[in-house]
């Protein structure tokens, strides 16, 4: 790659965009990372990831819940290996989970959004233990006509402290951990970590970046998820931090490994596509109030969701997070990977989608006759 700042010429459209945003915003940044079949096209950052502090493609961002990709890989690496099944019920491996009418509910149901415990009550995740948490989600009533597997709203935190806790119970350690050892490390992810202990937290504390967001409301940011204590919390829908560059990785690999091209993503190509292909197709979504379509793990067909618009295809997946604006990618189609935190330079769903748009067309411009 070549360029100015690290943006090859093909993507200086997208550079003098954020530049502008910058321009009336100039204390926030922004990191994108894209390739096209595996060739990195861009890796790149603008403005500041703290007060007087540039953002670099090395800063490590808030990943929000981008992260819960990592975690349904985890799982399903569980799944390849023999120790759980997608059709297993929960509660036989977590016998707490039956409580209130969820007794039936699936591993594959949770990974879809289609368990019916969305209800999070409580003063927050980071204002309480992650046992606490788990108790409380494992002791949520099945909401009311709610049929696990057929009716679908998106599961914000519930489904991921459930999937943690399964985790655990198999490989009894701490989630954050077993994520790593079975995900990250296998991907060359050394700078992705869902928790720090006080010594890795000393050393990458220099590099991490102050999550923001704008909406209706104005900029919002939020120092408080880069210190010590957030970092060491444990917080399993969207506490995680690294760089887009990794996240790429993930995604780069995974399109690898559904390719049959070898690589080293850590699942088999048959687990691998079950992860990625729809399990209802699109339909009602009781959270979104449109119709999605879900993976085992991620959102299908991403110009259906929040923050992507309309270039991608059927078959791409993804997920994307409020927290930070991050939005990351992969369509098999095109061979397409973006993965991007744009913080408070954009302002929604709709302004995340117009520059996701832009920043997949400079990649198919970049690589011309590229099939």
């Amino acid at each position: 790659m070549s360029g100015v700042d690290g943006w090859p010429p093909v993507f200086r459209p997208c550079r003098d965009e954020l530049a502008r945003r910058l321009s009336e915003r100039p204390t926030l940044g922004a990191q994108v990372c894209v390739s096209r079949n595996g060739e990195r096209l861009l890796d790149a950052a603008i403005g500041y990831a703290r007060p007087g502090i540039d953002m670099t493609p090395d800063s490590m961002l808030y990943l929000s819940c981008a992260v819960k990709p990592l975690i349904a890989t985890a799982v399903c690496r569980l799944v390849d290996e023999g120790e759980l099944a997608f059709g297993d019920r929960v509660a036989d491996h977590l016998p707490e989970f039956a409580a209130g009418g969820k007794q039936d509910v699936t591993v594959e149901d949770v990974l879809t959004h289609a368990g019916g415990f969305r209800a999070f009550r409580g003063p927050g995740p980071y204002a309480e233990r992650f046992q606490d948490v788990l108790a409380r989600v494992l002791s949520t009533e099945l909401e009311e006509d709610w049929i696990p597997g057929r009716d679908q709203g998106y599961h914000q935190e519930t489904g991921w402290y459930v999937l943690a806790a399964l985790l655990e119970a198999k490989r009894a350690g701490d989630y954050a951990e077993t994520v790593h050892e079975l995900v990250c490390a296998p991907l060359g992810m050394t700078s992705t970590r869902l928790t720090m202990t006080p010594d890795v937290y000393g050393t990458v504390s220099g590099r991490l970046a102050v999550p923001s967001l704008a909406d209706r409301t104005g900029i919002r940011r939020l120092p408080y998820l880069i210190t010590r204590i957030a970092c060491a919390t444990r917080v399993p829908p969207f506490g995680a931090y690294g760089p887009m560059s990794e996240l790429a990785r993930f995604y780069e690999q995974a399109l690898a490994r559904l390719r049959g091209a070898g690589g080293c993503f850590p699942l088999s190509r048959t687990v691998t596509r079950a992860m990625v292909e729809s399990v209802r197709g699109p339909c009602p979504d009781l959270t979104w109030r449109y119709d999605c379509d879900y993976g085992r793990g991620f959102f299908r067909d991403l110009s259906r969701h929040w923050g992507y618009a309309d270039r991608w295809s059927a078959s791409s997946f993804g997920m994307a997070g409020l927290i930070g604006h991050v939005c990351v990618g992969a369509d098999p189609e095109s061979g397409v990977v973006v993965a991007a935190s744009f913080g408070g330079l954009t302002s929604g769903g709709q302004d995340c989608g117009e520059l996701m748009n832009q920043l997949y067309a400079c990649a198919l411009a970049g690589t011309p006759g590229t099939p």
